[in-house]
């Protein structure tokens, strides 16, 4: 599915696909374009770096990266987070959150279905 992408190429791609310019994407996000283009180089994105992204462009990313290779912690240090309003502050923690417990769901599933087969 990925081909030996990484995560930021993925999400590279994804955004090219939708037309969206670099510049009006960093406008969006409050972000720096030197930013979004570290991100592009990065093997792993965190959860609300994905998940704003996928926001700003319309984008459900969950098909392309599910594998937790191409998620890093949850959080990521320096997103400038702070810097938005505290509604888009709030949104990015309950999908993060969303995104933890749908994982964990799955986990769960993942357990029972393997205890099945035992």
């Amino acid at each position: 599915m990925l081909a030996g992408k990484n995560a930021g190429e993925v999400v590279e791609l994804a955004i090219r696909r939708q037309h969206i310019s670099i510049s009006a994407l960093s406008r969006k996000m409050h972000v720096d374009r030197r930013t979004l283009y570290n991100w592009f180089a990065k093997k792993k994105l965190a959860r609300n770096v994905i998940l704003g992204i996928g926001i700003a462009i319309n984008y459900d990313f969950s098909h392309e990266l599910t594998q937790v290779d191409h998620i890093a912690e949850k959080i990521e240090v320096g997103s400038n987070l702070n810097m938005l309003p505290e509604d888009e502050k709030l949104l990015f923690i309950w999908m993060d959150r969303y995104m933890t417990l749908l994982e964990s769901f799955k986990k769960l599933l993942e357990d029972l279905d393997a205890e099945k087969h035992i």
